[in-house]
């Protein structure tokens, strides 16, 4: 870690909330979403010249198998904390994908979506992988959802790139992939429509309202409970949204740092920091470590990681790590799964020996815990 990485830590960190206890969360996004269906259709896509290698997420990110899950949850019952706890992971999910064969019937006329069960049933033809999620991985807080957003896409900016014809998107509709690979600045807008919650105007800024709305009450129907917390795809989204989100029982935002969209095709970068509130009183924390070995498996994440979690630590911050589903996912590369579960061992061993006394939570209870230390103080 250089010097300015180092000061950039610390300013994160040294500010706002803080507590005594070295809690441990790992946020993890974008569970749910399809991304590369397949080893076929990556291979296929990437013999026609789309650059499926050049991004980690089209190259290795797919549905979620239960293998995948299995493997993930196998490693982390193998560790405890302090309080004879598993490590838990904060899946940031989606609740539904595009119905493609809906949408290619009204000729691109009109978006579509299925729910996240059909999904699962339509790529393994059952719903095993719901239940695996369902009856372990919430039931024991290995797997704990949260709310990312209905599905992982701009539904206008997806729509108006498949309508332009453009062959890198068709092909990738044809394949039922999620390609995501365009340039956000581009003057034709087909740029990485994955940020579902962004905006170019004021028509397409309150058409996300609905989709919001619709999202929350989906997840609340898929996993029983209303999602304390938020995370939007890409850091991406307008403050506008906040009142919307505490009306439908979101109390925390877990992404103190975010980009909100100037409506004109510009983004401004809005820092919060750690028990900062908006004029819903809702919580603010922030992401300060990163684990993320898809994005460089040569990389030494564990390392780095750790003086992460150090610096947290030392300002009295819980270490809030990043780490995305496509790390635990094998459906594209058997090695790419093997190898950070290998490396998420290899993190809880040495955080373990080094911080005996660490805690593992979710994110909806790191909130609680704040919003209760707080007004303990008041």
């Amino acid at each position: 870690m250089n010097f300015k990485t180092i000061l950039a830590k610390n300013y994160v960190n040294f500010r706002g909330w803080s507590t005594k206890r070295k809690i441990v969360v790992i946020e993890s996004d974008d569970w749910g979403s399809i991304r590369t269906p397949s080893k076929e259709v990556y291979d296929n896509l990437l013999s026609k010249g789309i650059p499926m290698d050049k991004s980690y997420f089209t190259k290795y990110d797919s549905l979620e198998t239960q293998e995948d899950l299995q493997q993930l949850f196998a490693v982390l019952r193998s560790y405890t904390d302090k309080n004879g706890r598993n490590p838990c992971i904060t899946a940031n999910a989606l609740v539904a994908n595009p119905d493609f064969d809906t949408i290619k019937k009204n000729n691109f006329e009109s978006y579509h979506y299925e729910r996240i069960e059909k999904t699962y049933q339509r790529y393994y033809g059952n719903t095993n992988v719901f239940d695996t999620w369902i009856n372990e991985g919430i039931k024991e807080r290995l797997l704990y959802p949260q709310f990312h957003g209905r599905e992982h896409i701009g539904v206008w900016e997806w729509m108006s790139a498949l309508r332009s014809g453009e062959v890198q998107e068709l092909s990738g509709f044809e394949s039922k992939a999620i390609l995501g690979l365009g340039n956000r600045k581009s003057a034709t807008r087909q740029k990485d429509y994955t940020a579902a919650f962004d905006y170019i105007s004021d028509e397409e800024k309150y058409s996300l309202l609905p989709i919001l709305e619709d999202g929350l009450n989906l997840f609340e129907e898929t996993y029983g409970f209303r999602s304390k917390s938020f995370a939007a795809p890409s850091a991406i989204r307008g403050s506008f949204m906040d009142e919307f989100l505490f009306k439908h029982g979101v109390l925390y935002h877990q992404l103190g740092q975010q980009y909100q969209p100037d409506g004109k095709g510009k983004l401004e970068i809005i820092n919060k920091f750690w028990g900062d509130r908006n004029e819903q009183g809702q919580l603010y924390w922030r992401r300060n470590a990163t684990f993320e070995p898809s994005r460089s498996p040569n990389f030494d994440w564990i390392e780095s990681c750790l003086e992460e979690m150090a610096i947290a630590f030392r300002w009295g911050k819980p270490a809030v790590i990043n780490s995305h589903r496509v790390n635990f996912m094998g459906t594209l590369s058997e090695e790419n799964r093997a190898n950070s579960l290998s490396l998420l061992s290899g993190l809880l061993t040495a955080m373990l020996q080094k911080w005996p006394d660490v805690e593992f939570m979710s994110s909806d209870e790191l909130g609680d815990y704040m919003a209760f230390t707080i007004q303990s103080k008041k």
